[in-house]
């Protein structure tokens, strides 16, 4: 029996695919090119870089196995594929065993099925490839050779173009980078996303001291999990009670002890952020806060239990730790802990949480750790609304843009995704505007005619 092997490589200096099905070898042309150009162009993290050539892959493998119907061009095609991944769907081989002189199939890849919000990432990191290959000539495309060359030699046996056609409608979008298809994003608007803040404390409780500090960074002063877990030792304030977070991988921003952190780590640990494999994997994102300065608590009484949980969370010691690094949280042998095993611990808390409080169960279903991130924006969100039914509206007018820097966005549509009330607060806050309308509706005096 033929042995298939399906395989994509990404490390920090090159990138490959590979698909061999009956021995035929079949490489994902321009992926290693690519993989330079959001290296060392765009100057992507290399997490981001792996999500957008594993969304790459998948289609890749895909259109492997699927021909192009007649008249479709690569527009009709990709929609094709994004349709697919709502349900998702499966790559089989039919392979044969000489010794019994008999065919089975077997499944060598499966996507399973993704929410839009998933497509929308998946179409987005696609077109970015496209949009890519079109800075070159048409023909580097390699169209015929990156995508459907499986199906093709499989069927024919031969290299025959697919002639996947190539509009110029389609050519005017790549290169206007614009996307090739609309946004199929058509989920529901809320704080569906947001864990919610009644159960924050509860979450506090069950956590030990490590967890406590990360949910406490990442709920209520609205960290990304990677940047809560690339916090150090020389990032934290006793006396001011300040925290920093700063991006390993830039030396634009100056940490407490006031030195570029990729620069310090270098001169420090001799850690290069971006080869080395213990580090270079956390990531980082963009700067928290906008401005320039120390994280921004949701509430004073956090800060206090942060700093006091910090008393009782006692990491190896640097001096202990081999190789010798400064990042703060770690496990009891001094190495860092992972995303995954945070994620993993707080799915417990989640479950005990659902178990405890039935009523509410279905508000933390499939809830990550970003829904701590998302509870931030929620919270400011309700205050504003708060703000508003007490008559206060003079007083929220800074709420935004206080949110808008805490969350580290510069542009305020980002901070709109996060910005969202809870649906009970939205129709009491509906209620309450429509009253001032019944009230003043009378006093408003049309004038009839001319």
């Amino acid at each position: 029996m033929n042995k298939e092997v399906i395989m994509l490589v990404v490390t920090n200096k090159y990138a490959y695919a590979i698909i061999i099905v009956n021995g035929i070898p079949i490489e994902l042309f321009s992926l290693n090119k690519y993989y330079n150009h959001l290296k060392k162009i765009k100057k992507n993290k290399l997490s981001t870089i792996n999500n957008k050539l594993n969304s790459l892959y998948h289609f890749w493998l895909w259109s492997l196995s699927n021909g192009t119907e007649e008249d479709e061009d690569i527009q009709l095609y990709f929609a094709r594929y994004l349709s697919v991944l709502e349900s998702g769907f499966q790559i089989r081989h039919v392979s044969s065993i000489d010794e019994f002189n008999e065919e089975i199939e077997y499944i060598i890849y499966e996507s399973k099925p993704k929410q839009f919000s998933t497509i929308e990432k998946e179409k987005r990191a696609v077109e970015s490839f496209f949009k890519y290959m079109s800075t070159f000539k048409a023909v580097d495309y390699n169209l015929e050779k990156n995508f459907l060359s499986y199906a093709k030699q499989a069927k024919y046996n031969k290299g025959s173009s697919y002639g996947l056609k190539m509009s110029k409608y389609i050519q005017e979008v790549l290169l206007d980078h614009k996307s090739i298809l609309p946004s199929q994003d058509k989920r529901v608007k809320g704080d569906i996303k947001a864990f919610p803040f009644i159960l924050f404390d509860e979450l506090l409780e069950l956590a030990n001291s490590r967890e406590k500090l990360i949910y406490l960074l990442c709920g209520v002063c609205s960290a990304r999990i990677s940047q809560a877990l690339n916090l150090t030792l020389y990032d934290l304030d006793y006396s001011s009670k300040n925290v920093w977070l700063i991006d390993p991988f830039s030396n634009e921003q100056l940490g407490f002890h006031g030195t570029g952190r990729r620069k310090f780590l270098t001169l420090e640990y001799n850690i290069n952020i971006t080869d080395d494999k213990e580090h270079n994997k956390f990531g980082f994102k963009y700067q928290i806060p906008t401005k320039e300065g120390p994280l921004i608590w949701l509430n004073e009484n956090y800060r206090t239990l942060f700093f006091n949980t910090l008393l009782a969370y006692n990491p190896l010691p640097e001096s202990l730790r081999k190789p010798r690094h400064p990042f703060f949280f770690v496990r009891s042998t001094g190495k860092r802990i992972t995303k995954d095993e945070v994620h993993k611990t707080f799915k417990k808390h989640l479950k005990i949480l659902q178990e405890r409080h039935p009523e509410i169960a279905y508000r933390l279903n499939a809830l990550g750790l970003h829904s701590l991130r998302h509870m931030f924006g929620n919270v400011m969100a309700m205050v504003e609304a708060r703000l508003l039914m007490d008559k206060k509206i003079n007083e929220t007018y800074w709420i935004r843009p206080f949110t808008k820097n805490a969350m580290g966005h510069v542009n305020q549509s980002s901070t709109d995704i996060y910005f969202n009330r809870g649906w009970d607060l939205d129709i009491e806050l509906g209620k309450y505007f429509q009253a001032i309308i019944n009230n003043n509706l009378m006093q408003i005096k049309v004038p009839i005619g001319d």
